[in-house]
């Protein structure tokens, strides 16, 4: 009933509707190329309007508040695909949108990523946000089944933040947003990082990367173009990693920007989201010694060596706040932003001292002995920090002080000294946050059923078919059909290779993750024990990394809405060749409703 009450009285003061309205077309542009020291002419498939230009290969940061109506209008002005290119499954050129991890209906304009918008036609998205939505980091990109990797690999992705700044009651959580806040009352800066990796390159007569090649018929990084030709993303042959590519991690559209100034000394929230095609990343914050040069003013080839010679120290740490933009039940210390494709994580991040600091992708566990190439660690940009003034007090200990008494402002009086003791108690008992928390686990008696994903590549990750449950992905069936109103637990292998897996509309509790003996991988001091999977135990998602051999428990409520939607492998290209399935929740009766995805 608490919940309830403040959904309405959200809802009588919900935001205006907010519009957007894009083309979806090709755009010429730049992108900087390290190697060269110079910018590479690109031209890529991208979003453009409301704000966003050719060019900037990014889309625009949208602020939505719960409770608002949000619709985008998409015109896809796409040339339209050949008769043999859709025979070939080499049609790249239909498209449609989803937003990642809204909690929102999957059906009709809804975010329905079932729809086809082909070229020359154009669509409407409409999407309530519930009164009661989470506060978070989410974000939107297309997903048309067998254009995700070419089209999220040409930057097509945007965050979607949803805002709030609900206090908590003895009934209903708040949003933590309140408690971001310095002792002046200001909200931490924030920061929104999108992470891409746009494999752009120029193509023969075939249709292949041009370049040199090995004898297994690899490309020879880096990726070049000759004289006066235009790097694109047209097929499944830019498929390739940075070790074989030589294409640098960007981030907001841009490779090794000089991201703007932090204050020193204080903290600033950081909301970094993984929007590439598959790769992992593992995002560290260290200093920059003093006489580096410039990132930029280093080429390609010698940018490790400047990453192991200036970027020194132990790695400073950071605060995560949220977990898939949904916040922890406490604010877990590291020294790591782990995010596999699909993840976001919110971070709280303090630059102690005036200097400059560098942003670092560890790819340490994934660069294993006799590894060719290798694929060394390297810096993704640099930040100084300016003015402030630096304490002599531990970062801990003034977080902690920061957001105890942001919550003695925000909950002031005699109505709110129940609520404030208990925010209070719970941020000096380890930094928890169970006022802010909208999920509440998922309890046994709750259970109705049990599913699995088994997600395999038959025949080998090289030239394999990609299966869940051992069928390969088709637009037309429904593989499963879930309970409205009910709780289910499932539970994810990984056969072969590790898997980013994404389920749409509801997201889910992680409860076990366990090696192929049974043996515990979250537990630090246990044999088992994966850092990748660390803090997981307890917390709400709606993308998961499952490790080949790995069991991931999960569970899951089925609330509110009815419809189609999808599971599927966030690695884009091994969702994009069939690692994917439709589900359906329905209601019981209902089951064998028409389907909601007719082309449009």
């Amino acid at each position: 009933m608490g919940i309830l009450i403040a959904g309405i009285l959200a809802a009588a003061s919900a935001a205006p509707p907010l519009h957007y309205s894009f083309e979806v077309r090709r755009a010429e542009g730049t992108i900087y190329n390290p190697w060269t020291q110079s910018d590479d002419r690109v031209e890529l498939r991208s979003f453009v309007g409301s704000g966003a230009k050719p060019g900037d290969f990014v889309a625009p940061v949208m602020h939505v508040s719960p409770g608002q109506q949000l619709s985008i209008d998409l015109d896809n002005k796409l040339e339209p695909c050949t008769d043999k290119q859709r025979a070939d499954q080499l049609c790249f050129n239909d498209t449609n949108l989803h937003t990642h991890g809204l909690w929102v209906s999957p059906s009709g304009n809804s975010d329905n990523v079932l729809v086809t918008i082909k070229p020359g036609d154009q669509f409407h998205y409409k999407y309530e946000i519930p009164v009661e939505h989470p506060a978070g980091t989410f974000w939107y990109h297309p997903h048309q089944h067998g254009a995700g990797f070419v089209q999220v690999g040409s930057g097509m992705a945007g965050a979607l933040i949803v805002t709030g700044n609900r206090l908590p009651t003895a009934t209903s959580p708040g949003d933590v947003d309140v408690l971001l806040k310095d002792e002046t009352g200001r909200p931490f800066p924030e920061r929104v990082m999108i992470f891409q990796h746009i494999v752009y390159g120029c193509f023969d007569e075939k249709g292949r990367i041009e370049g040199e090649r090995t004898k297994k018929d690899d490309p020879v990084r880096p990726f070049t173009c000759k004289a006066g030709e235009v790097g694109r993303v047209e097929s499944f042959d830019n498929d390739w990693s940075w070790r074989y590519s030589g294409r640098f991690t960007g981030i907001n559209g841009r490779v090794e920007p000089e991201l703007a100034a932090a204050k020193a000394g204080g903290f600033e929230r950081w909301r970094m989201i993984n929007a590439g095609r598959g790769e992992p990343m593992r995002m560290r914050l260290y200093r920059l010694d003093p006489s580096a040069p410039a990132l930029r003013a280093v080429k390609g080839e010698a940018q490790i060596a400047w990453r192991e010679r200036y970027c020194t120290g132990q790695p400073l740490p950071m605060w995560e706040l949220a977990l898939d933009g949904l916040t922890r039940t406490a604010i877990r210390k590291t020294d790591v932003a782990v995010l596999f494709p699909g993840e976001r994580k919110d971070v709280l991040v303090r630059l102690p001292e005036r200097g400059r600091y560098c942003i670092v992708n560890d790819t340490t566990p994934d660069n294993p002995p006799k590894f060719d190439p290798p694929n060394p660690s390297r810096a993704i940009t640099t930040v100084e920090a300016k003015g402030g003034r630096t304490s002599s007090e531990s970062s801990d200990g003034l977080l902690q002080t920061a957001l105890i008494r942001a919550a003695e402002r925000a909950l002031p009086g005699t109505d709110a000294s129940a609520i404030r003791s208990k925010v209070i108690a719970d941020l000096k008992d380890g930094l928890k946050l169970t006022s802010f928390d909208w999920h509440k686990p998922v309890q046994d008696a709750e259970i109705s059923g049990y599913r699995e994903a088994i997600i395999n590549i038959v025949g080998g990750p090289e030239h394999g078919a990609f299966r869940i449950n051992g069928r390969a992905y088709e637009h037309g069936r429904i593989d499963q059909v879930l309970p409205l109103g009910k709780a289910e637990e499932w539970e994810a292998v990984a056969l072969v290779e590790d898997h980013p897996l994404h389920i749409h509309v509801n997201p889910f509790e992680i409860v076990s993750i366990t090696d192929e003996d049974g043996r515990d991988r979250t537990d630090p001091k246990g044999p088992a024990y994966d850092p990748d999977y660390a803090g997981m135990i307890g917390q709400w998602k709606d993308t998961v990394l499952v490790k080949e051999n790995d069991r991931v428990i999960f569970r899951t409520r089925y609330e509110r809405f009815t419809g189609d939607f999808v599971l599927h492998c966030h690695i884009l290209f091994h969702g994009d060749h069939g690692m994917m399935q439709n589900l359906r929740i329905a209601a019981e009766g209902d089951e064998a409703m028409p389907p909601s995805h007719a082309a449009h």
